[in-house]
C-alpha cells in the first residue's frame, strides 16, 4: 500500500490537520513573540545622556554612611570573622548583624534549679566584631534548645518568662558593664519570623510573633544597669504592611522598624520607601522610627552572580536609589562565604567584585547636585564637597549583557584647569564656557566613579 502526499486532501482532514498544527506550534509561536517583543524593548530603551549642574545648590546631604552595614547568616558558628577580619575592617563596616546566637553557642542551659547562661562562645565573635570598629547588631533568634517546646529552635518556649529571661541576660552581657559594655546596640526580635525555615510565625494564634515580641520587650525593660540600646523588629523577609502596622500598633516599646528585601530591581527599593512613609503618616510616634533593611540582595536564593560584577553593579544602583531616602542601615547579605562553596555560588562579599564597589561610596559623601539624563539601564549619582565633584556612574543591566557609551556634561564650572579622575587614572582637563563633557564607555555590569576638581597653577 502506498500513501501517496500529493494526493488529494478533504476539507474536514485539513482542519483536522490545522488544528493539531496550532495546538503544537502555538506555544512557539507565543515564545517567539515574547522574545521579539523583548528584543526590541531592549533595543528601544533608553540610553542615558548624563547632564551635572555642579553650581547647583540642593538641600540635600548624601551620607554613605547607612552602606557601612553588614550581616553574616547561619552558615556556620564559632568566630568566622576571624580569619577575614583584615579584609572586614578595610570595609570601615558601622554595623555587622549576626543571628543564630542561642542555637549555635551554647547560650542557654536549664536544669533543676532554672535557666543558666553562658557566653564564652559568642563572646569571641563580638570581640572581632569589636575590632573592626562596628557595633554588633543582634538577631535574638532563635529559641533556645533548652527552652523550646520539643527542643526545636523555630518553637515558641515552653514557657515564655523563660523567654524574657533569655533576652534580659542577652542585653545585660552585651550592653552591660558586667559583660561587654557595649553602647547602642540594636537587638532585633527574631529572624524572618514570617518565613516557615525559620517558624512561620503569625500575627495572631498559638504562634503569635506579637507575642514573640511582648515578651522580649518584657526582658528588655527587666534589664538592669546597661548602656544605651535599642529594640525592635519585624525583620520580615520582605516589607509588609500588615507586619508593620501591627507592631506600630501593639503599643509595646519599639526603638526601630527592621525587614529583608531581596528584590531583583534597585527601583523597588524606592518604592518600599514611599511605601512605608505612606503607611505610617497615620502615626507621628512612627513616622521618624529609624528603619533598618537587615539583609538586602537581588536574590535570596544562592546565585552565582553574587560572585560576578553583576553584584557590585546591583549594589551600587541600590545606592544610587536610597541615597536621599535615609534608611539608618542597609546591611549587605553577607560577609563571607560559609563552608563548601567549591560552586561560587555563595553569598559573601569578601574576595569578590563587589567587595570593590564600597570604597566609592564612602567618596560620594558631600551636597547632592542636580543631575538629569538617566536612562534604561545607565543611572546617575551626582554630589559636591569643597570644591570637588563626584559623580557615580551605574551600568546595570538584570539580563546581563548590556553596554552604551554615556556622555557626561557637567555645567557651571569656573574655567580653568581641573584634575579629572576616572578608574583610578588621573589627567588634567581645560575646562572652558563652563563646560567639561566626555564620552564613557560602560560595560555591562560596571560602575565608574568621576571626580572633577580645580588645579592651581603657580
Amino acid at each position: 500500500m502506498t500513501l501517496s502526499l500529493t494526493g488529494r486532501v478533504t476539507g474536514k482532514t485539513m482542519s483536522v490537520i490545522s488544528f493539531v498544527a496550532l495546538i503544537i506550534f502555538l506555544p512557539l509561536l507565543l515564545l517567539a513573540a515574547y522574545q521579539t517583543a523583548t528584543i526590541i524593548s531592549r533595543a528601544t530603551g533608553k540610553p542615558a545622556n548624563i547632564i551635572v549642574d555642579a553650581g547647583s545648590i540642593t538641600n540635600e546631604k548624601v551620607d554613605p554612611a547607612f552602606m557601612r552595614a553588614f550581616a553574616q547568616g547561619g552558615e556556620e558558628s564559632g568566630n568566622w570573622l576571624a580569619p577575614v577580619q583584615k579584609e572586614v575592617a578595610a570595609l570601615k563596616p558601622k554595623w555587622i548583624r549576626i543571628d543564630h546566637i542561642y542555637d549555635f553557642y551554647d547560650i542557654v542551659k536549664k536544669d533543676a534549679d532554672g535557666l543558666s547562661f553562658d557566653f564564652s562562645k559568642l563572646d569571641p565573635l563580638i570581640d572581632s566584631i569589636s575590632a573592626t570598629g562596628a557595633t554588633p547588631v543582634i538577631s535574638l533568634s532563635y529559641m533556645p534548645p533548652a527552652i523550646a517546646r520539643e527542643n526545636k529552635v523555630i518553637n515558641p518556649p515552653t514557657n515564655w518568662d523563660d523567654w524574657a529571661l533569655v533576652v534580659q541576660r542577652t542585653i545585660e552581657h552585651i550592653s552591660g558593664p558586667a559583660g561587654k559594655n557595649i553602647p547602642d546596640v540594636y537587638y532585633e526580635v527574631w529572624n524572618e519570623p514570617d518565613h516557615e525555615q525559620f517558624g512561620g510565625w503569625k500575627l495572631s494564634g498559638e504562634k503569635s510573633y506579637l507575642t514573640l515580641y511582648r515578651y522580649a520587650d518584657q526582658g528588655a525593660a527587666q534589664a538592669k544597669n546597661t548602656r544605651p540600646f535599642f529594640l525592635g523588629g519585624p525583620a520580615t523577609t520582605g516589607l509588609y504592611k500588615n507586619w508593620i502596622i501591627k507592631l506600630v500598633e501593639s503599643g509595646m516599646r519599639l526603638d526601630f522598624l527592621s525587614w529583608h528585601s531581596y528584590l531583583d530591581d534597585p527601583r523597588r527599593f524606592t518604592q518600599d520607601q514611599k511605601n512605608i512613609a505612606s503607611w505610617l503618616i497615620s502615626y507621628p510616634e512612627a513616622v521618624l522610627l529609624p528603619k533598618l533593611i537587615t539583609e538586602f540582595g537581588f536574590t535570596g536564593a544562592k546565585d552565582v552572580r553574587y560572585g560576578l560584577p553583576y553584584a557590585g553593579a546591583y549594589t551600587a544602583a541600590v545606592f544610587r536609589e536610597l541615597a536621599g531616602a535615609n534608611p539608618l542601615a542597609l546591611f549587605a547579605f553577607q560577609l563571607k562565604d560559609g563552608p563548601n562553596q567549591e560552586k561560587g555560588d555563595g553569598w559573601g562579599i569578601i574576595g569578590k567584585p563587589r567587595y570593590h564597589v564600597y570604597p566609592f561610596f564612602d567618596r560620594m559623601a558631600g551636597t547632592r547636585l542636580i543631575l538629569t539624563g538617566e536612562g534604561t539601564w545607565v543611572s546617575a549619582l551626582a554630589t559636591k564637597q569643597g570644591a570637588t565633584v563626584r559623580v557615580l556612574l551605574v551600568n546595570f543591566d538584570a539580563n546581563g549583557n548590556h553596554s552604551e557609551t554615556v556622555p557626561l556634561t557637567v555645567t557651571n564650572l569656573p574655567n580653568g584647569t581641573y584634575s579629572y579622575r576616572q578608574d583610578g587614572n588621573t589627567s588634567e582637563v581645560i575646562v572652558s564656557e563652563g563646560l567639561l563633557t566626555k564620552n564613557i564607555l560602560m560595560s555591562a555590569q560596571s560602575v565608574f566613579l568621576i571626580e572633577l576638581y580645580p588645579v592651581s597653577h603657580r
